[in-house]
């Protein structure tokens, strides 16, 4: 392909792909609504659009343009609108975490007007997004191996995968989401426990960091728990408060559609959900029936 890429979303990952991009050597042609990023990737080379039309015509030949927006109304309306402005054999990459229904429903709509879309699941947050990602890529092979050398320009060694047809990348990344809910639920309950345990004075930083040399639980979330702890080793400035971006929704829901065993990440989504209620009604309702059914003290409060 030629380096020249047309891309539209400057978020946390998208300007830092982009950042990523021209370090590649390639040409890229941004877009963003937020004026800052726009003027961040356009001091380090990149070529400013005043709109994703102006965007689309600035880009020749066989154009590329990769989309990184919020799963949703804002994507469906960018691949709508794409589909007005690009030429058949022309080509859309959806690098954002749709939910992998939605890329196969905007797969069949831009297919009725010639033009190919690939949904690649992009893993290892904004830092990776700079310095190498992991990318799991749907879609017609065609098109893969057309962006081959583009999605392997960004990503780390041996962290680039075409997982099948359309929806499957997209599908994979939620998948591989989901999995990262349960790990990071089973790393916070075990450092609850050795926070909360019977040795008050542990140092959980050097915990973290001593478990990321040589254990069996050494990783990437282990790296990244020594570094939260070692900022404020008791977090105490942190609410306890999880949201959740969509991903472990949908996997629960597919897990539910196909009859999967899913205990342990829906466990942890629902624990996600646990933490921002205030209220607590079922745990005052768990606390008023034992009382009811055996007189135990209820607590005041």
């Amino acid at each position: 392909m030629e380096k020249t890429v047309g891309f539209l979303g400057l978020g946390k990952m998208g300007k830092n792909v982009v950042l990523n991009m021209l370090r590649n050597k390639y040409k890229v042609i941004a877009f963003n609504r937020s004026k800052g990023p726009l003027e961040e990737v356009a001091a380090a080379g990149a070529i400013a659009a005043s709109s994703p039309a102006d965007l689309v015509g600035r880009l020749g030949g066989r154009r590329v343009v990769w989309i990184m927006y919020p799963a949703g109304e804002v994507t469906d309306n960018a691949v709508k609108n794409l589909g007005d402005l690009l030429k058949p054999d022309d080509i859309v990459i959806d690098g954002a975490n749709s939910n992998y229904k939605d890329s196969v429903r905007h797969y069949n709509y831009l297919k009725e007007r010639g033009v190919s879309i690939v949904d690649a699941g992009c893993s290892g947050g904004p830092s990776g997004a700079l310095n190498g990602m992991s990318i799991m890529v749907g879609g017609e092979r065609e098109t893969y191996e057309y962006l081959k050398q583009l999605f392997g320009d960004l990503s780390v060694p041996n962290g680039l995968l075409y997982t099948g047809p359309a929806g499957s990348g997209h599908f994979v990344k939620m998948v591989h989401n989901a999995v990262e809910y349960g790990m990071m639920q089973s790393i916070a309950e075990g450092f609850d426990l050795l926070a909360n345990g019977p040795y008050k004075e542990l140092s959980l930083d050097s915990i973290a960091t001593l478990w990321n040399h040589g254990s069996v639980v050494r990783g990437y979330l282990i790296e990244l728990t020594a570094r939260a702890l070692q900022k404020d080793g008791r977090l105490r400035s942190v609410a306890p408060y999880v949201e959740d971006n969509g991903e472990g929704r949908w996997s629960v829901n597919a897990a539910v559609e196909h009859s999967i065993p899913f205990s342990v990440i829906s466990g942890a989504l629902f624990e996600r959900f646990n933490s921002r209620s205030e209220e607590h009604f079922g745990n005052r309702l768990l606390a008023a029936l034992r009382h009811e059914f055996g007189g135990h003290a209820i607590k005041p409060e």
